[in-house]
Formats: C-alpha cells, sequence, structure tokens
C-alpha cells in the first residue's frame, strides 16, 4: 500500500530526536507496512498541503492522509519560493506587504471560513477522482478555540461543517492530534514526543481499521 501524508510539524516530527523514524506517519506506515511518501514540514500550511496533494496525485497513492493545521497560515511566492506565513508565530520572512496584511486586514473568523470551504472542496475533487482519503486536525477546533470561540464559530459556520463528510474526518470537528496525545511528553515548542506520536498514529490507525481498509 502506497501512502502520501501532508501537514505541518506535527506530521514532520518537529523535536522528535529521529523524525524519519518516530513520527506519527513512520509509526503508522511501519505497523502497516505501508510505503510512505511523508510530505510534512515544519510551518507549513493548509495552502502548502493541498497544493503538495494536486502536486502528488497522479503518482497512484492507495491512500492520502492530509493533517489539516491552523488556518491562521497561508502560502506566498516569494523570487519563485513558496514560503507559508504564520500570523502567530510573528515569523513574516521579512515581507513587509504581509505584516501589513495581518495588520489591517486579518480576521481569524474569516480564516475558519476559508480553511472549511478548502477541507470541503478537497475531499470533493478526492472523491471525484476516486482517491481514498483520510483528513485530520492537528489542533481540534475545540481544542484550538476554547468553549466561548467555539460556541461561537461553530455556530456561525454550522453551513460549512455540516459539509464535511466525518465518515473520513477522524473525529470531527472537536478533537486533533493535541488531544489524542493527551499528557505525553512534548518538547520544548509543545510537540510531542515518541509516545505522543505513537498515540496519534494509534488513534488514526483505529479510524482506518473502522473504515474496512486495514487486513
Amino acid at each position: 500500500m502506497n501512502v502520501l501524508t501532508v501537514g505541518c510539524s506535527f506530521t514532520y516530527g518537529e523535536e522528535l530526536e529521529h523524525p524519519y523514524a518516530d513520527a506519527w506517519p513512520v509509526v503508522l506506515a511501519r505497523k502497516n507496512s505501508w510505503d510512505l511518501n511523508n510530505q510534512g514540514k515544519n510551518g507549513g500550511s493548509n495552502d502548502r498541503s493541498i497544493r503538495v496533494v494536486f502536486e502528488e496525485i497522479d503518482k497512484g497513492y492507495d491512500l492520502i492522509i492530509v493533517a489539516w493545521t491552523v488556518p491562521d497560515r497561508f502560502e506566498v511566492v516569494n523570487e519563485s519560493e513558496y514560503l507559508d506565513i504564520n500570523v502567530n508565530s510573528g515569523d513574516k520572512r521579512n515581507l513587509l506587504w504581509a505584516k501589513e496584511y495581518y495588520a489591517r486586514h486579518y480576521d481569524r473568523l474569516y480564516s475558519y471560513t476559508k480553511w472549511l470551504r478548502n477541507v470541503i472542496l478537497l475531499q470533493s475533487y478526492l472523491k471525484s477522482r476516486n482517491q481514498k482519503y483520510v483528513f485530520v486536525s492537528t489542533f481540534g477546533m475545540w481544542s484550538d478555540l476554547r468553549i466561548d470561540a467555539y460556541q461561537e464559530y461553530t455556530e456561525k459556520l454550522d453551513y460549512l461543517i455540516k459539509q464535511v463528510d466525518k465518515e473520513f474526518y477522524v473525529d470531527w470537528p472537536q478533537w486533533g492530534m493535541t488531544d489524542w496525545m493527551g499528557d505525553c511528553p512534548k518538547g520544548p515548542g509543545g510537540h510531542p514526543l515518541e509516545a505522543g506520536h505513537n498515540q496519534i498514529a494509534i488513534r488514526i490507525n483505529e479510524h482506518i481499521r473502522n473504515l474496512g481498509w486495514l487486513s
């Protein structure tokens, strides 16, 4: 089975001593004897994940796992190089226009609205290609937004949330990797270490097994 995974630092395995051996996509692939192409990237945006899926889909993957990250990032091109801009980290790569954009125009509810539209569009595209896929969240909406904003956002965005096919989205919409790893040890940057990645792999594996895609 040939599998593609895309996502941010949690999918890459940031802060692991051996990310190419211990990141959750590798653990999951090893558990099931899969051939794996892990395209997780530190600081990667959802824009990047979508782009990678489109670039890779014709390579004949049996399964694509998209690990959506926070919607507060977007991808830009600067001198032919793709860059991921993150509003929360303060990393604007000295792009003055990006700093001005966030100062003047950033709206978190809109960023969630755009993300949900992209989730719906990508799931529709993958289904049109008869491509098996599973979506997961790095940060579930509950853990990212907390109770007050979660209630507000889920009410305002209910028309989008209910269009997401939760059969193929693990623990939609509340929970994600930061919930599944629980109280496992974390690195200084808050990323899970080996035990946390094992917990993440177990939850995703369970969902895939329930879909009947594992022997």
